[in-house]
């Protein structure tokens, strides 16, 4: 029944079920339908939702990372450098014209050698971030007139930067894997709530003044942040 369509799919049927579903689940489409229920109209249903089935998959669509014990690349200031990992006495990041390489102490167990790698990897790019940001919020909030409390950094899955009523504010480490120019926009975002703690017209032309492309800077990250691991 699939062949004319450009989709495969799983079909589960049920007797308690009194009507079909469609639902995208892990980047694959389920349908669950009655007992009984023919082939004919399984068919033509998937064809009136075609559309509707191949936009879902499309949003939906898992990104498996490969682990770190089989990574060749890793991303660093918007460039893919190329990576490894050997075993050693002891443990650190090594980062050179070659690429990036991450030395493994012997005594770490197999089994947790792909979360050791990630863990050095993250400690390394929290001490670059702490510098970084440091350098640019100094640098911005002269430009604009602003004067933030303190800078922190963040490890936040769902979002770039913070900032509060007191002054602070934060980043995520995860940025110094973005170009340089994509992470002072999200300074400058953050910055830019010191003066309008919202997201309001005059908030975004107070950013773009300070930072015309930052849509571009937004789109960056809006198409790159599955790489950031």
């Amino acid at each position: 029944m699939s062949e004319t369509l450009p989709f495969n799919y799983e079909l589960i049927f049920s007797a308690r079920r009194r009507s079909v579903q469609l639902a995208i689940v892990q980047g694959q489409l389920k349908i669950r339908a009655p007992t009984g229920t023919s082939a004919e109209f399984l068919q033509q249903l998937l064809i009136q939702k075609q559309d509707w089935v191949l936009k879902h998959l499309q949003t939906s669509k898992v990104t498996i990372k490969p682990s770190w014990v089989n990574r060749t690349q890793i991303l660093i200031s918007g460039e893919l450098l190329a990576f490894s990992w050997i075993l050693a006495t002891k443990g650190q990041v090594i980062v050179n014209e070659q690429g990036v390489q991450v030395q493994v102490p012997m005594r770490v167990d197999i089994a947790r050698r792909d979360r050791y790698i990630e863990q050095q990897i993250q400690h390394y790019l929290t001490n670059l971030a702490e510098v970084f940001f440091q350098k640019q919020v100094q640098q911005q909030a002269a430009l604009m007139a602003v004067t933030p409390t303190a800078v922190r950094i963040g490890s936040w899955r769902r979002r770039w930067g913070c900032c509060d009523s007191r002054g602070v504010v934060g980043f995520n480490w995860r940025l110094l894997q973005a170009p340089d120019w994509v992470a002072r926009y999200v300074v400058i975002h953050e910055l830019s709530h010191l003066r309008y703690m919202n997201h309001s017209a005059a908030f975004w032309q107070f950013v773009k003044t300070y930072y015309p492309e930052y849509l571009a800077a937004q789109r960056w990250l809006k198409t790159h942040q599955s790489q950031l691991f």
